[in-house]
């Protein structure tokens, strides 16, 4: 059975998208702290809330603070300072004030910016780690918020949790993965499209094996890109793509097996049906005058 169409133009465009991921690889590798980068994503976006309310209910005063401290976030999320999780593996959780660094949250930065340091320490010393909107009975706050012509609401969504750094083992593996997947991807195109094109009768064993060990590699690759919870984002392309291609070369790697068995199998069985005994009987008269049957088999 021979390649159909569809399978071909899968193989050649296997071929287009691979690039894809390979340059998703290279981006990220020469990427920024992406938790610096998901961190200032995340003011970027409190920023555009905060310019986004209706303030014409504040007074002059409170629209005055507010435009400051709105100012001081954004320059807070430009320096790309923040405070880090030592203390919770695999949770994202808020810190008032790094204890090894003494670096800010962006809500204690706030506070110490408007000269009310004193709040920000007293909430450290009581739960380093409490979130915003568990501070609502706090009088003190309370009354900044207000004064600043902020909502609770508000200064909670400013609020940031920390996840652990990555780990220079868990970088050396994220690089790792992003160099085996788009060789695993290469390989697979490659040998698919040689299987698809050149080997369709599967003489090559060497192309056919090659296929499935590469097929697997790129499957195995793709999963573990997309199962890894700091890959979704980045190389999720890359993953599917690594997963698919490996797939089909993998199929057509099997196809090519199958169908080198079948003409094996063909050739031997008309080998065999040549090398079956061809008889020839004929009369024989003997010298002496007898006669006879003479039998010829021919092999």
């Amino acid at each position: 059975m021979h390649l159909t169409r569809r399978f071909r133009w899968f193989t050649v465009a296997s071929l287009v998208i691979a690039p894809i991921g390979i340059g998703s690889v290279v981006s990220t590798v020469h990427a920024g702290d992406p938790l610096v980068e998901k961190n200032q994503m995340h003011f970027d976006s409190v920023l555009t809330e905060l310019s986004g309310r209706d303030i014409g209910a504040l007074t002059a005063t409170q629209r005055s603070n507010r435009g400051t401290l709105v100012r001081e976030l954004a320059a807070y999320s430009r320096r790309g300072v923040f405070p880090h999780n030592y203390d919770f593996p695999g949770r994202a959780v808020p810190y008032f004030v790094d204890r090894k660094t003494g670096t800010l949250c962006a809500v204690g930065n706030l506070l110490a910016f408007t000269g009310r340091r004193d709040v920000v320490d007293r909430v450290a010393r009581a739960n380093n780690n409490v979130w915003v909107d568990q501070l609502s009975a706090d009088t003190a706050f309370a009354a900044w918020l207000d004064a600043n012509g902020l909502t609770l609401h508000e200064a909670a969504r400013i609020q940031l949790p920390y996840q652990q750094p990555t780990s220079n083992a868990q970088v050396a593996r994220n690089v790792a993965y992003g160099i085996t997947a788009p060789l695993a991807v290469l390989t697979s195109a490659t040998t698919t499209l040689w299987n698809g094109v050149g080997n369709r009768d599967g003489h090559s064993r060497v192309l056919n094996w090659t296929g499935v060990v590469s097929g697997a590699a790129a499957i195995g690759s793709g999963v573990l890109l997309l199962q890894k919870p700091d890959f979704q984002d980045k190389f999720r392309t890359l993953g599917l793509t690594s997963a698919g291609i490996g797939a089909l070369s993998m199929a057509i790697s099997a196809h090519s097996i199958r169908r080198h068995g079948q003409i094996v199998t063909a050739e031997r069985e008309a080998a065999e049906k040549k090398s079956v005994a061809d008889a020839a009987v004929s009369p024989i008269v003997m010298t002496n005058g007898a006669a006879g049957v003479g039998v010829t088999v021919r092999f």
